[in-house]
């Protein structure tokens, strides 16, 4: 709080908290501390809160920037939504991916499916992938011999982050057509790089923990209403009853420290500062390097060396109903995942249908024009929806996130930095540090939560109440 401000809240016998950001590991924080009764302070440098999951509204419908996706294995992002009292808005359903792929000679596509029957883990999938047509009958027996080895890795183990995942995988009997329409219709959407660049380490964690852990684990759910009406407004709720200040449009510009440089004192906001008893910096990896102190500890040169991989939506609403489907997932085609998006669009679907096509690892697209996109996109959907060739395109957008998430090639692993500092009232929140999970939903949950724990001194698992910390 400014000087102005510091007896406006009255108890000094609570701690003070100030949280730097108002993404998913910046509101779990702010939530997770007011849960241990104390005063909380966030500042945002954005007009908005949300981080990377946020919503625009456009000629009367609502698009979110991009289309984010959790498992059922995600403990740490099912918690924070039943917390906010979101968890009905974004259900969960049983795996089953319908996989299109494009008929050259321009008939109907082919259909295959990946989904799960009620077998026990890695039996859940065996019938599927069984009768996965894209596949030779040879390359769908070794998928097992694959999937097994993958079951055996120690996610403890260093030289994972050594290897690409694509490399493990030749070296286990898949062929190059398997990595492209088998192994990296799952990797690349969780990972945002494809197996020929993914560490090992970031793909053994998601196909253990999402696929070969428990038959249910990659049962896959999305929201139903906008994402800021789902992750912020309600947080929001919950932080002003609890008496928090939240800033947005408010850049933190530097983290203040006590005359011996030991712990932190707060931090300096356009010029003015603002005092507290703990600071979290859960801002964008490339802002927490620029506010980081020398005397905190972290090598903020190895921050900046994770690097950034893009995501892009391009978003297309027809006049009429143009897919089936929830989701699908294409092959031989550009489109990567597509999803019907009507309802969380606030779109009448009598009136037509909202289509987000979500392209994970997006380089070679992040800088060409929305108009290219959404014609290019438009003709790919067209190849695996026929519909859509009929269908009048009402409006077309692409949304854009450059630094969706850290580049999880090989190496990244020992990139990334714990949360505590060697400050030790000074910790770090986002997907960016060591969640043990790739820069996901669910990591940045999971950031925000450890921090307080860090804070608070209590061990992960520990039974004291407090938001999700028995799932770090």
């Amino acid at each position: 709080m400014s000087a102005a401000e510091f007896d406006d809240l009255g108890d000094r016998q609570r701690p003070h908290l100030i949280v730097v950001g108002g993404g998913l590991a910046g509101l779990t924080a702010a939530i997770d501390a007011i849960d241990r009764d104390w005063q909380v302070t966030l500042f945002d440098a954005r007009p908005r809160l949300g981080g990377a999951t946020w919503s625009f509204a456009r000629k009367g419908l609502m698009f979110d920037n991009g289309q984010h996706v959790y498992l059922a294995c995600c403990d740490s992002y099912r918690r924070y939504l039943n917390r906010i009292g979101m968890t009905e808005m974004s259900p969960l359903s049983r795996l089953a991916i319908p996989v299109l792929q494009p008929d050259p000679s321009g008939a109907a596509p082919r259909l295959s499916w990946i989904r799960r029957n009620g077998l026990p883990a890695p039996l859940h999938l065996a019938a599927s992938l069984g009768s996965y047509r894209y596949l030779s009958l040879g390359e769908r027996v070794a998928i097992g011999r694959a999937a097994l080895a993958i079951r055996r890795l120690r996610l403890d183990d260093p030289h994972l982050d050594t290897e690409t995942f694509a490399s493990f995988l030749l070296r286990h009997g898949q062929s190059p057509r398997s990595i492209e329409v088998l192994w990296d219709l799952i990797a690349l959407p969780t990972i945002n790089v494809r197996a020929k660049e993914a560490s090992l380490l970031m793909a053994a964690k998601v196909f253990q923990t999402g696929l070969l852990a428990r038959a249910d684990a990659a049962d896959i759910g999305w929201s139903r209403i906008p994402l800021t009406q789902l992750h912020v407004d309600p947080a929001l709720g919950i932080l002003t009853a609890a008496g928090a200040r939240v800033h947005a449009s408010a850049k933190v510009s530097e983290v203040l420290l006590d005359d011996e440089r030991r712990r932190v004192t707060g931090v300096r906001v356009d010029g003015e500062r603002y005092f507290a008893d703990a600071v979290v910096l859960a801002a964008n990896a490339e802002s927490v390097a620029e506010l980081l102190p020398a005397e905190a500890g972290v090598d903020t040169a190895g921050i900046d060396a994770l690097g950034n991989s893009p995501i892009i939506d391009v978003h297309l609403v027809f006049d009429r109903k143009v897919m089936d489907y929830r989701l699908a997932s294409g092959i031989d085609s550009p489109v990567q995942f597509v999803f019907d998006a009507t309802e969380s669009a606030g779109l009448d679907p009598e009136r037509g249908q909202s289509i987000a096509i979500s392209i994970s690892g997006a380089d070679e697209e992040h800088g060409e024009r929305p108009e290219v996109l959404i014609d290019r996109y438009r003709g790919a959907l067209a190849e695996l929806f026929p519909r859509v060739r009929e269908a009048e395109l009402i409006d077309g957008v692409v949304s854009r996130e450059h630094r969706a998430t850290f580049r999880a090639g090989v190496g990244s692993q020992r990139k990334r930095p714990g949360v505590a500092t060697d400050l030790s009232n000074l910790v770090m929140a986002g997907t960016y540090t060591d969640t043990g999970w790739p820069a996901t939903m669910e990591g940045a949950v999971r950031s925000g939560a450890l921090a307080i724990a860090t804070l608070a001194g209590v061990q992960p698992f520990s039974t004291t109440p407090s938001l999700l910390k028995e799932a770090i």
